[in-house]
């Protein structure tokens, strides 16, 4: 049999796979939280009862311009904030990352366990038979319908340098 036909790996391809997502989606979930705290920084800037808005600064002319452009943008941010429900879209997209991260974690232990006892045996063909219904159910729920393709490229070759092809053992048939 060729090495590069054995049937570990469907374990290692499930492994990069889950390690391409968690990179995907700790930075879609980093810019999403980014995404929010400036939109809740500007909100509370923009309140009338914030420091900000007593300012000696916002007497002058271009003060006063510059404070009524602020806050037409935050009266647009507070309509837009809650079509956005950014809120809800982080939680879908922290349950996920804690899903492919739990995968990627058990998956880890896998590769190690074949690596160390230098076997593909039944007994890690259930554990891999499991993390593949897993990596289903996780799916089932991923909180984007398009994804960044260019955030995807660049995650992709940030795994295949961490796990490249000749890291992983191919054990004898």
């Amino acid at each position: 049999m060729n090495p590069k036909e054995h049937p570990v790996w469907d374990v290692y391809d499930l492994f990069r796979t889950a390690r391409l997502n968690v990179k995907y989606y700790s930075s879609r979930l980093s810019s999403l939280q980014k995404c929010n705290f400036w939109l809740e920084i500007i909100l509370a800037v923009s309140a009338p009862s914030s420091a900000v808005a007593g300012l000696w600064f916002w007497e002058y002319p271009i003060g006063a311009l510059i404070w009524k452009i602020f806050a037409v943008i935050a009266a647009f941010i507070s309509i837009i904030k809650p079509v956005l429900k950014l809120s809800d879209r982080i939680q879908k997209f922290e349950e996920t990352l804690t899903g492919y991260r739990t995968l990627d974690n058990d998956l880890q232990s896998i590769v190690s366990k074949i690596k160390r006892e230098k076997i593909y045996n039944e007994k890690i063909k259930l554990e891999v038979e499991k993390a593949f219904d897993r990596k289903k159910a996780i799916s089932m729920n991923e909180p984007e319908i398009r994804e960044n393709h260019k955030l995807k490229i660049k995650c992709e070759a940030e795994v295949l340098q961490e796990l490249p092809h000749n890291s992983f053992f191919i054990p004898e048939v």
